[in-house]
């Protein structure tokens, strides 16, 4: 069973995800990552992209944004024993958790600590490049994105995966302020729209024979609760959210009744685009 990821935690802040190691502790963050990727649709979102990129066969691949390596392993089966893949993230927290699981699994998948906006690959090193929930954590989305399409080879394969935080979703009977609380947690990220600007920043690119699969992720309390309780309540404290403590104490009441009661509803959309260099 996933482990229970506690809002409390101090780094209980979804939007640190480009700032992993400065947190006291990043178990939090594996810990999410693991509650995330045991989500129904997750998988439907990681086949998604796997069918983005192609057959993928005795090819090379790069995962960015790789995390705690799961994702990569799955692409490892996919690449069989004339593959390689290889995992690159921003944390070596998650790149040493990458590499423990992955020798635990007894997979042969190379991780690494990088920087998507500066790959430290030539150009075209790969057959096929995979970014699951990495641009909306960037600061400089259009450098980013260049480089996920620098190092794949001319006919080649990108597949990035993002959500559009607009598109977040919550059945609560207090509709303005549940608007306003959407849109700071949105604003929280340097690429909360970055989902609905994929298709446009990668066409821009030169990808050719470009597809775009929207996914839905309906979320449960808890990990709704684990998803943003931190980041609302950190900034209530900080006095970056214009609300009282109470009120927003009050605010979660009628969804802790609805969980309570079976009738809780949250989601939220991304969309993964895939391309040919």
């Amino acid at each position: 069973m996933p482990t229970k990821v506690d809002e409390t935690d101090p780094a209980a802040d979804v939007a640190e995800f480009s700032d992993v190691d400065r947190a006291p502790d990043a178990s939090w963050f594996i810990s999410f990552m693991d509650r995330a990727n045991a989500q129904p649709e997750y998988a439907r979102i990681r086949i998604s992209l796997a069918e983005g990129l192609g057959d993928l066969t005795g090819r090379s691949v790069l995962d960015v944004g790789c995390g705690t390596g799961d994702d990569a392993l799955e692409l490892a089966a996919l690449a069989g024993p004339g593959g390689s893949v290889t995992g690159v993230d921003l944390s070596e927290a998650m790149v040493e958790e990458a590499r423990s699981r992955a020798e635990a699994r007894g997979r042969k998948v190379e991780f690494r600590a990088g920087d998507v906006r500066k790959l430290d690959f030539p150009d075209g090193t790969f057959d096929a490049v995979r970014a699951k929930l990495v641009l909306m954590h960037c600061e400089g989305l259009d450098t980013a994105a260049a480089e996920l399409v620098r190092v794949v080879r001319p006919g080649g394969r990108v597949a990035v995966f993002d959500y559009d935080f607009d598109t977040t979703t919550v059945d609560h009977p207090d509709k303005e302020l549940t608007r306003r609380l959407i849109q700071f947690l949105t604003d929280g990220h340097p690429g909360g729209w970055s989902g609905r600007q994929l298709r446009r920043r990668f066409t821009g690119l030169g990808l050719t024979d470009v597809r775009t699969v929207a996914h839905t992720v309906v979320i449960p309390y808890e990990f709704f609760r684990a998803t943003v309780g931190g980041r609302l309540q950190g900034a209530v404290d900080a006095g970056q959210l214009p609300i009282s403590a109470g009120e927003l104490a009050q605010w979660w009441l009628p969804l802790e009744e609805q969980a309570r009661s079976d009738s809780f509803f949250t989601s939220l959309t991304g969309f993964m685009v895939a391309g040919t260099r």
